[in-house]
């Protein structure tokens, strides 16, 4: 969220929390197209997927240490809700410079240990 911050995808205070700029970024039409594409593929409902926006950052640092430098987001680890959340706020970043690499396992290919 640092990085919208520095690209102007996003205008708050330099120490504001992540969750306040996750929030902000959601409210972006750039976000709003991720969002409305990822919960119509994954046929979810758009307000379950909304409520689990608000926790997304602390789920999401679980994940973004001591790795391989590829945040992995394993479909069996989360609620389907969940799992879109996490992934809709990584797709909304990847193409951006240094932006987070990540990838996303399907239910049955086994989840985290």
């Amino acid at each position: 969220m640092y990085q919208a911050r520095l690209l102007g995808k996003i205008h708050c205070f330099p120490k504001e929390g992540i969750q306040s700029r996750i929030n902000k970024l959601a409210k972006t039409v750039e976000f709003q197209n991720v969002f409305n594409a990822e919960v119509a593929r994954r046929r979810l409902c758009p307000h379950d997927v909304t409520s689990c926006l608000e926790v997304v950052y602390h789920h999401l640092s679980k994940y973004a240490h001591g790795n391989d430098r590829i945040i992995t987001l394993h479909a069996e680890d989360h609620l389907d809700n969940e799992h879109a959340a996490h992934a809709i706020i990584l797709k909304v970043q990847e193409d951006w410079p240094d932006g987070l690499s990540w990838k996303e396992t399907k239910k049955g290919d086994g989840g985290s240990e």
